[in-house]
């Protein structure tokens, strides 16, 4: 079966190194298009890029419980995830291998920021036959990406 999951994440006050507030949402679809999860948390002392990254793990991880409990294995199942995040969607595509074969260094010897995030996001990702990350225009006309956007914005109140 194949799944979609389309995720947000977001600061208030987004200081690259003080940390603030933030807020991640997640929400699954199954092939026919129709929700069958979403979910959404908030976290302190955090970075805009750490959350774009939650909501990812925390989607795909909450994907991998469902279809492991209601559709058998989840290496069975092929996820999409829509992202408005280029730092997620492009360190997914073009380096996440490539940091794993540096031992989670960058090509300048420096470690890989929020690396913890980025293996439990490796981890995640290989659970399925197939995992690809794509980037969506945020805040246009994409409903599910706008909605996911409100839940984050929801919690950030």
């Amino acid at each position: 079966m194949k799944f979609t999951i389309y995720t947000d994440g977001g600061c208030h006050g987004n200081r690259r190194d003080a940390g603030c507030p933030g807020a991640y949402a997640y929400i699954v679809l199954d092939a026919s298009g129709a929700e069958v999860l979403h979910g959404s948390g908030k976290r302190e002392n955090v970075t805009n890029n750490q959350m774009e990254l939650l909501g990812v793990i925390a989607g795909s991880k909450r994907l991998k419980d469902y279809t492991n409990s209601f559709h058998g294995i989840s290496k069975k199942h092929s996820v999409t995830v829509f992202t408005d995040s280029k730092y997620v969607s492009d360190n997914f595509a073009d380096y996440l291998q490539i940091w794993k074969n540096n031992k989670w260094k960058k090509s300048d010897r420096r470690p890989v920021v929020n690396v913890e995030h980025w293996k439990k996001l490796d981890q995640l990702s290989s659970e399925f036959q197939s995992f690809n990350i794509q980037w969506v225009k945020g805040h246009s006309t994409n409903v599910i990406n706008n909605k996911v956007d409100a839940m984050v914005q929801k919690k950030l109140k």
